[in-house]
């Protein structure tokens, strides 16, 4: 088997699994989720529209188990999309970069992410590749996220002949790479899917002056 096939296949074998607990979720814990939410509606509706104290105070816990209900069950559906994003499937990277996009900027609105692509490939980029550089993206936009405090981050998805290069930039506060843990998950699983590719991942940041992260490929 050459290193090309068994970096496809180990992410395929990746892919499946969180297929595989997408469906778990989806048919377990967020089914339960929209029960619990139900029940709770029902118990809303069946209480006095008047009552004393004890009726208030019942409505109002009531009211605050449903609120958290819907909350789980809106990040488990969250969850099930960052495990296996549809979009990937039938639209291809560009409109799932373009969804993430969204999706961050939906959570921090004050965030501007912008997508860019340039370049052509003569054929289709293969599955696994866009796999993995939608992770590397997710992984990355999710740091901006959770530590960057940036008012910007951009996506630059650029296409050569014999290579692929994702690059996200963002304007934040920055941070000394040297004292990034070298166990950081994060960073250590962006950099171990770029090397099964026969890739490179490299980070440049300092305080103050935001961060990049750049990933290249070669295609196959």
């Amino acid at each position: 088997m050459s290193a090309e096939e068994f970096a496809e296949r180990a992410i395929e074998a990746q892919e499946a699994e969180r297929a595989r607990l997408a469906r778990e979720i989806h048919d377990g814990i967020a089914q339960r989720l929209a029960s619990v939410g139900f029940h709770l509606s029902a118990a809303l509706r069946a209480l006095p529209p008047s009552g004393g104290p004890s009726a208030r105070e019942a409505r109002h816990q009531i009211e605050a188990a449903r609120e958290l209900a819907d909350l789980a069950f809106a990040e488990t559906r969250a969850a099930i999309a960052g495990l296996r994003p549809p979009v990937l499937d039938d639209l291809g990277l560009s409109a799932a970069l373009a969804g993430l996009a969204r999706e961050a900027s939906a959570r921090q609105p004050a965030l501007d992410v912008t997508v860019t692509v340039s370049g052509e490939l003569e054929a289709p980029l293969p599955d696994h590749l866009q796999t993995a550089l939608y992770r590397i993206a997710q992984e990355a936009v999710a740091n901006v996220l959770r530590h960057a405090g940036a008012d910007s981050a951009a996506l630059l998805l650029e296409y050569d002949r014999d290579r692929v290069r994702l690059i996200v930039v963002d304007d934040g506060r920055g941070f000394d790479p040297r004292r990034v843990p070298p166990d950081s998950y994060g960073l250590r699983g962006m950099t171990e899917r770029a090397e099964l590719l026969r890739g490179r991942l490299t980070l440049r940041s300092r305080p103050g002056d935001g961060t990049t992260l750049r990933t290249v490929l070669p295609l196959p």
